[in-house]
């Protein structure tokens, strides 16, 4: 069985660790230096699997991405949890991600924008997609520097986030970009959030550290899991 790590999860100073069916393992606190060569592990671990899915995501030709985002639309409609919700967070697809545009104004529509203040990543509401994304960092799309972000207790208490990911496993682990801004938007969201991915991103097993928010649903084109 492989367990991975994961980081201030524990109880009473104990470690939890992880297995790929989801299941948990409570184990001392390991010595300082044992417990930075098990994050280290970890850490490159997932620098591997960012490479393997990423480029699993790539080899999807335009066309086929184009034939199935439809499929992974359909389905996000289908959720209870995106039907019973009246504010949703999308993101803009950058690369071979699926595309969610069709659903933008479907509901009161959040999209994120680099803060350089901030050094992260902060929702904004928008109404007029043509009129409200302006090309931000990496060249993705954001929401115009004019308009204000929106209040955090507002995205923490009413807002489901459907959000991107390189990797997830059935179980919900998410295996993201890597620079963590999704972990910071998330934490403390009182709505379980839904990663959409293409099938061939679902993973047996990813690392999950204490920081990383579990995900409520995945879905993909042919598949959705309730986690």
């Amino acid at each position: 069985m492989v367990l991975y790590y994961i980081r201030g999860t524990g109880f009473a100073g104990d470690s939890l660790f992880v297995s790929g069916n989801g299941s948990r393992k409570r184990e001392p606190e390991a010595a300082p230096e044992k417990r930075f060569f098990v994050e280290q592990q970890a850490d490159e671990e997932k620098s591997r699997l960012r490479r393997l899915y990423g480029s699993k995501r790539k080899e999807l030709s335009p066309e086929w991405r184009r034939r199935n985002d439809p499929e992974i639309r359909a389905r996000l409609r289908e959720l209870p949890a995106y039907r019973e919700t009246v504010c949703a967070a999308f993101f803009v697809a950058w690369g071979a991600e699926p595309d969610l545009s069709k659903l933008f104004l479907e509901k009161r529509t959040f999209l994120p924008r680099f803060s350089a203040e901030l050094e992260s990543y902060e929702m904004v509401e928008i109404t007029d997609p043509k009129r409200d994304l302006l090309p931000g960092k990496y060249g993705i799309p954001e929401p115009r520097p004019d308009l204000p972000a929106a209040p955090a207790d507002l995205l923490r208490e009413e807002v489901l986030f459907v959000v991107p990911a390189v990797a997830c496993t059935p179980e919900g682990i998410r295996l993201g970009r890597g620079g963590g801004y999704y972990d910071r938007l998330l934490a403390g969201v009182k709505k379980a959030p839904v990663a959409v991915v293409y099938s061939c991103q679902i993973a047996p097993f990813l690392p999950c550290a204490g920081h990383d928010c579990r995900m409520g649903a995945v879905v993909t084109e042919n598949k959705t899991w309730s986690c």
